[in-house]
């Protein structure tokens, strides 16, 4: 994991809540400042944090379904 600094109070953190351009901003200061209300909204170049999404499931076509025998009977 990347070591992240605030960009408002150069404080390290864990995540970033708010970017202002590429800078990452905390989440207490991004509150402070009113930044997370502004990045719903999309206004500026804030953004939020997008939350890291698990990969779908993809099919094998090599592995048989637990449960293929019981549908088919």
């Amino acid at each position: 994991m990347a070591d992240l600094h605030c960009a408002l109070c150069g404080r390290s953190m864990a995540s970033a809540t708010v970017y202002i351009g590429q800078l990452p901003v905390g989440p207490t200061c991004a509150r402070r400042a009113g930044l997370v209300e502004a990045a719903r909204k999309r206004r500026g170049a804030l953004r939020l944090q997008l939350l890291p999404r698990t990969p779908a499931a993809q099919r094998d076509s090599r592995t048989l379904d637990l449960f293929e025998e019981t549908a088919c009977a």
